[in-house]
């Protein structure tokens, strides 16, 4: 599996996130919480940028000499994250509410809609940048790509391109609400709906989901010497 194969399910991992998301649409939505949202949304890929780039320094001073045991880490990285990632969401599977249980919302998430644009930024910075989710996937990704490139350019490019898709789900509404008219606002209003009403059984499967892409990507990768 090439190098996009293993750094879509990373970036992934951190773009499906449904309580940011969650947070993000409260923001959008509420009265004159635009600028707020657009805050959250721009801190967040700063904080993927940062996370990403300094822990690809980071990898740096692992081997990645293209040989047998960059290739194992390459392939050993992911394989245990996506392990980890299902053992957790069987464990969320089966503590999830029960059907019809309603789920109270965070305090901290109801009270993002009297966010100023700068406080918001900080908190998509900080929340982006030092979940402990986002700092492994970010981690994965600077092995992958150091591994896969030895020239800067190329590096920086990928770098960029992680965090654009890490950031596309925070980005997205916002560009949608500012572009998309009174109809894209509607189906927002909805989508903010079913996230609060169906986010631990959301969260369970984007889990799940993800946890089997980072296994068959670190499968991939140490098969690939085999199959060749």
């Amino acid at each position: 599996m090439g190098e996009w194969g293993q750094l879509l399910p990373l970036a992934l991992t951190i773009a499906l996130s449904p309580l940011p998301l969650a947070a993000l649409l409260l923001m959008l939505l509420a009265p004159g919480g635009f600028r707020a949202a657009a805050g959250f949304s721009i801190g967040w890929f700063v904080g993927v940028l940062i996370a990403a780039t300094l822990l690809a320094l980071l990898s740096s001073l692992l081997p990645h000499d293209r040989g047998a045991g960059s290739g194992v880490l390459q392939g050993v990285v992911p394989l245990l994250l996506g392990a980890a990632l299902i053992v957790l969401g069987i464990v969320r599977w089966h503590d999830r509410p029960q059907p019809g249980v309603e789920v109270p919302l965070p305090r901290w998430l109801t009270a993002l809609d009297r966010l100023t644009p700068a406080r918001a930024t900080i908190i998509g910075v900080g929340y982006a940048a030092f979940r402990p989710k986002n700092l492994v996937m970010a981690a994965a990704a600077g092995v992958v790509i150091l591994g896969a490139h030895a020239d800067p350019t190329a590096i920086v490019f990928s770098v960029a391109v992680f965090t654009a898709l890490a950031s596309i789900t925070m980005l997205g509404p916002v560009f949608a609400y500012a572009f998309g008219g009174e109809a894209v606002r509607g189906r927002l209003v909805r989508l903010r709906e079913w996230l609060v009403r169906n986010m631990p059984t959301i969260t369970v499967i984007t889990v799940l989901v993800l946890g089997v892409f980072l296994v068959l990507a670190g499968l991939g990768a140490l098969l690939a010497p085999l199959v060749l």
